[in-house]
């Protein structure tokens, strides 16, 4: 049976796909027609063009499928937030009407750690109420689609739900690769007080599967590794590749640098060094549990200290980095 997989042309859903051919399954991407496609017609897998705005492509999409991964969302935190909650609450909205009118048997649904909402200072689970206000647009635009993940599961429909927290690894460019690439390039000179839990990608496309395999409906599965400190995590980044760690400041230091970028980026329309969200959350720090995944689903995480330098080996490869990893 074939298996549907929206979001495939990303970092998270691209490394879904590669994990389901692997395993053999016959895989089908939901893509639009501008999308690069390359790395997915290398693999063999089937294109189903549409949109997460077409229910009706949505619809052919699922045709002959049995389980669907809806990993597809827009991640930034220089966007607008109208075109964050259009892709994360209407599309996923669109998914899942496609997906009960066609009868799909189980569906993956891929949130974040962020809708856990964990109250400063504390780490939270599965099971944690949410602190009541969001620290950026992109946690508020994921949280409400996830709520409506669960109005559907209410309804009957089999949705597990993955919490991925903030993922690493081969092929990140986007705020977490970006982070790492200017630390190694020496583009950083200082660094902010910040903390968050870390899980390496292999691991989330493993704990997609086997949310697929062992997961409930109706249950979240957090994947998350550690938690880490920037010092810690760009400190040992450093010690693999002999590049100079950047001092870090206290918080209060960056308020002027914060403010001050993103009003210039009103007039350049480019997205600032550092957004007012990205600071908030890394600050606030997102700390989450991700033991219930290794308990329920047998999911086995990859140490920080193994999956750092298979990153930095691809960012090296890939021209990213100016120092060397120790381990190339």
């Amino acid at each position: 049976m074939t298996v549907l997989v929206t979001g495939g042309t990303g970092f998270v859903g691209g490394a879904v796909v590669r994990a389901l051919v692997e395993r053999g399954e016959q895989v089908r991407v939901l893509a639009r027609r501008t999308s690069k496609l390359d790395g997915l017609t290398a693999l063999g897998v089937e294109i189903a063009y549409g949109d997460l705005f077409d229910q009706a492509s949505i619809e052919a999409a699922l045709a002959g499928c049995d389980l669907l991964y809806h990993v597809a969302a827009v991640f930034e935190f220089w966007e607008e937030k109208e075109v964050l909650m259009r892709s994360a609450v209407e599309g996923t909205r669109n998914v899942l009407e496609a997906a009960q009118k066609v009868g799909v048997n189980k569906i993956v649904y891929t949130s974040t750690y962020v809708t856990i909402g964990t109250p400063k200072g504390q780490t939270g689970n599965e099971t944690t109420s949410h602190r009541g206000y969001f620290l950026t647009a992109y946690e508020e635009a994921k949280y409400k689609a996830e709520q409506l993940v669960w109005d559907y599961i209410h309804k009957g429909l089999p949705v597990v739900i993955v919490n991925p927290s903030g993922v690493y690894g081969p092929g990140d460019l986007k705020t977490a690769g970006q982070g790492l690439i200017k630390v190694m390039n020496q583009k950083s000179p200082i660094l902010f007080p910040m903390s968050w839990s870390c899980v390496y990608i292999d691991d989330v496309a493993q704990g997609h599967l086997l949310a697929a395999e062992k997961g409930r409906s109706g249950e979240r599965y957090l994947l998350s590794e550690r938690i880490v400190t920037g010092k810690e995590y760009f400190g040992l980044a450093c010690k693999l590749t002999g590049a100079k760690l950047p001092p870090t400041l206290p918080a209060p230091f960056f308020l002027p640098i914060v403010w001050g970028g993103e009003a210039l980026s009103y007039f350049t329309r480019r997205p600032p060094l550092v957004s007012r969200d990205e600071f908030r959350m890394a600050v606030h720090g997102e700390h989450v549990d991700g033991s219930k995944t290794v308990r329920e689903l047998g999911l086995q995480y990859t140490p920080l200290e193994e999956g750092l330098p298979k990153a930095l080996a691809w960012y090296w490869k890939q021209g990213l980095i100016k120092h060397k990893p120790l381990s190339v």
